[in-house]
């Protein structure tokens, strides 16, 4: 409810702002626009969801704020909040010199009479008003569609509209609102009066100058109020916070130890936050992403039970019982929870010395090596050389794979599994997965000529890449307590690269890449890069889109290309504005 009244709201200030933009033509243009929108918003239909979407959104906006439990919040939340508290103190000023001027004087208030009431008293208000409600509602927008397939490609130009309707906006209205003022000082130069005193249309209400006077004291009082209004929300959330320190101590446990201590009520997130302890929640705790998602390992019947809009994810999740959003559950008693996804600060952590241990779900890049043929070699072979070949090889392919922050899982017999992004981006994982692949290639030939001695034929390989998520911790154990064992992924994505690479026997070549990981590495998918090609994956419904690598230097070449920056061949600006979506994209994935 909170989300679609926003909506309606945001529709509605998108309309206005178009109406204001029109100043830049004329008054004639913005009253035209105005007579339109009226008809919306002015019938009885339109009128109830206008007002009740102001009314539900603001109510349920106070209502989460005065439950808010922990100081401890992420900046844009603050901000949005910030900004939302503020805008009934400017919107007050707005209301003053609409509905209230109106009923002061006793007609309708069109554009020019509102442009001559505005223009030059409060135009700073009005201004920061415009630049306020904007800047609420995007924050809003962008993280409701953050967690939407697309919306990373669209945020450049999203953020050049975003910027472009202000600014047409608020320099539309100034416009218009100079060209009435000239007009009106016009006609009182005539009059032989000064402009403040002449309002065209209302000299038989009074004085203009008196009521502007007013008018200024009525913005004055709804100011006022809207400032009470804030300083006792604020009051109650203090309250609440104080009396929550003298409440029983629940205690909540980490996976990996980290015990923490808070009081009934609060959510699981709430308490991550308090703690400093780094928790996933990409849409900020609305229950829209599941990335704060949560597994309860005892004290179940401690949460209270799953909210609709709860339940309803984690039913398209297939999520176990024991699976919870942790923006969702609130604690009634003693918990123990693993958060399964890994936030990338909580790498380096002081809370969690081995956060990849106890399990994660994250987005890697999985390379799957296999040496071709070697059937044959190790039968003509004798067992030393089979081991002295299998070792020279993998130690250089090895080399080759770590230098590109490649973390080698694991070697089965004559072939090697390595992960990619234990701590970096699936953009970055996908470009160091690709590259330690060629690498790769180059080691195998190296190799071969260096082993001629010992081999009957040259050694090829196979390699598959894919990027996707993966549960990713320690599995088996180890006799030596401080040695802990090794680490692994788990999950479809390891089973399509190991797919990929068997592929490369049907598609005769030495690379076969998913699409999603060139996607991922920002290279364009050409007839010089490879051959497309779809291919089945045992107990995974769809095809996998692949692309077999057959121009090693093609490949390589687009990898060096996305390291250099693209001209710029748009109009000025939008180069700035493709940085800015380019660092949002970054900063959504990490």
């Amino acid at each position: 409810m909170r989300l679609w009244s926003g909506l309606v709201l945001f529709s509605y200030v998108v309309f206005h702002y178009i109406n204001h933009s029109l100043g830049h033509f004329s008054l004639a243009a913005m009253e035209h626009m105005l007579e339109w929108q009226e008809m919306v918003t002015s019938n009885p239909a339109g009128q109830i969801l206008l007002y009740g979407a102001l009314l539900t959104h603001v109510s349920l906006a106070l209502a989460k704020l005065v439950n808010i439990r922990t100081w401890r919040r992420p900046v844009w939340e603050w901000t949005q909040i910030g900004l939302g508290l503020s805008i009934p103190w400017f919107l007050f000023s707005h209301l003053t010199y609409t509905r209230g001027a109106e009923t002061l004087l006793g007609v309708e208030i069109d554009y020019a009479h509102e442009l001559a009431l505005l223009w030059p008293a409060v135009w700073i208000q009005q201004s920061l008003l415009l630049a306020v409600v904007w800047v609420h509602g995007c924050i809003g927008i962008h993280f409701w569609l953050r967690i939407r397939n697309g919306y990373p490609a669209a945020l450049p130009y999203l953020a050049g509209i975003a910027v472009l309707f202000p600014v047409l906006a608020e320099t539309g209205w100034i416009t218009a609102a100079r060209r009435e003022y000239d007009r009106i000082a016009t006609l009182a130069e005539a009059a032989g009066a000064t402009p403040g005193a002449v309002i065209p249309g209302i000299e038989n209400s009074g004085s203009a100058r008196a009521m502007r006077d007013s008018l200024g004291r009525l913005e004055d009082l709804t100011q006022w109020f809207a400032i009470a209004m804030a300083v006792l929300v604020v009051a109650i959330v203090a309250a609440r916070w104080l009396l929550q320190r003298f409440r029983t101590r629940i205690k909540i446990t980490y996976g990996d130890g980290t015990e923490v201590f808070c009081t009934n009520g609060h959510t699981l997130l709430e308490v991550s936050r308090a703690w400093g302890i780094p928790h996933m929640s990409v849409c900020g705790g609305r229950a829209r992403c599941s990335t704060c998602r949560t597994l309860v390992i005892s004290g179940r019947e401690n949460l209270t039970s799953p909210t609709e809009a709860e339940a309803s994810l984690l039913r398209k999740l297939n999520a176990d019982p024991g699976i919870r959003l942790a923006c969702q559950a609130r604690i009634r008693g003693d918990v123990s929870i693993r958060p399964l996804i890994q936030m990338q600060s909580s790498l380096t952590s002081p809370r969690n010395a081995d956060p990849l241990g106890w399990g994660v779900e994250r987005e890697i890049a999985v390379l799957f090596l296999d040496i071709r043929g070697f059937s044959r070699i190790s039968e003509k072979s004798l067992p030393y050389d089979v081991v002295f070949i299998l070792n020279s090889l993998f130690g250089e392919v090895g080399s080759a794979v770590e230098s590109h922050n490649g973390y080698i899982d694991k070697f089965m017999g004559d072939g090697m599994m390595a992960l990619f992004g234990l701590a970096s981006t699936p953009a970055e994982a996908s470009r160091d997965a690709i590259r330690a692949a060629l690498a790769a290639q180059k080691a195998t030939n190296d190799a071969s000529r260096i082993l001629t001695q010992h081999l009957n034929e040259p050694l090829k390989i196979g390699i598959g890449v894919h990027t996707g998520m993966a549960v990713i911790g320690r599995i088996g154990r180890t006799s030596d307590q401080a040695s802990p064992s090794r680490l692994t992924a788990i999950g479809d994505t390891v089973n399509v690269a190991a797919r990929l690479e068997a592929a490369t026997k049907e598609l005769k070549t030495g690379i076969v890449v998913s699409s999603h990981a060139l996607e991922c590495a920002g290279i364009a998918i050409t007839k010089e890069t490879g051959v497309r090609s779809s291919i089945m994956v045992h107990n995974i419904s769809q095809p996998v889109d692949v692309v077999a690598i057959n121009e090693l230097g093609s490949i390589a070449i687009a990898l060096e290309a996305d390291q250099k920056p693209r001209a710029d061949k748009t109009f000025p600006g939008m180069g700035l504005l493709a940085m800015a979506g380019d660092l949002a994209s970054r900063a959504k994935k990490t």
